[in-house]
């Protein structure tokens, strides 16, 4: 599982890279990898739209997007089986067997 750094830790060493740090200096000083540093400093171009990219808060809402529209499908299949149980139609097996279910 990758470690999570916090907002203030990445806006730091942004700030002390955009100054003229060197990145090998601060890699071995904050124990962060020269890549991830790399990666922040060029996420903080894109926000701020020196390079062209995918903005950081526009994943949050595309993230944010998906899992909604996961829910709400995910609720809609217990709708449609509820709505079958009603209706007295037989309900699918949710281990997808062949067998019928006995009402």
């Amino acid at each position: 599982m990758p470690f999570h750094y916090s907002t203030d830790f990445r806006r730091r060493a942004c700030e002390r890279l955009n100054a003229g740090e060197p990145v090998s200096k601060l890699a071995k000083e904050l124990s962060v990898s020269s890549a991830t540093l790399f990666r922040w400093k060029k996420q903080v171009l894109i926000d701020i739209g020196q390079i062209a990219g995918v903005k950081s808060y526009e994943v949050d809402e595309l993230a944010r997007a998906q899992r909604t529209i996961r829910d709400l499908e995910s609720e809609l299949e217990l709708v449609k089986a509820a709505s079958a149980l009603f209706n007295g139609e037989v309900p699918a097996n949710p281990k997808g067997g062949s067998r019928l279910l006995k009402p």
